[in-house]
């Protein structure tokens, strides 16, 4: 379990309590978050509005999945741009089709259509 505690703008204490329970998809293989819940207990003690904690969980999350990217592509987090980024999602997505427990990012996409 992990605890977070803060003492709000007005002194009351925030205290956010987080127990992760079993992430496993549908094979029995576990899920890789890119938010870890110490993560987003920092957000949410943070004091942030909520589109403020919205947009600090989606960059949090960015950030995490960035190094992700950064280590399979054997680049520094620096030298990633545009071009190296989307190279990775193609080459995900190519693990995803033909073995969905291969690929970083793990979902089904079949019914969802344009």
């Amino acid at each position: 379990m992990y605890v977070a505690t803060k003492i709000d703008k007005v002194g009351r204490n925030l205290v956010v309590r987080v127990s992760q329970g079993d992430q496993e998809n549908r094979t029995g293989q576990e899920r890789k978050s890119f938010l870890s819940l110490e993560e987003a207990g920092l957000v949410e003690i943070s004091g942030l509005s909520t589109h403020e904690r919205f947009l600090c969980r989606l960059t949090i999350s960015s950030l995490n999945l960035l190094r992700v990217i950064s280590e399979q592509e054997g680049c520094p987090i620096e030298e990633l741009n545009a071009g190296k980024i989307c190279d990775w999602f193609v080459k995900d997505k190519l693990k995803r089709e033909q073995n969905l427990e291969s690929a970083v990012l793990q979902w089904d996409d079949s019914q969802f259509q344009i």
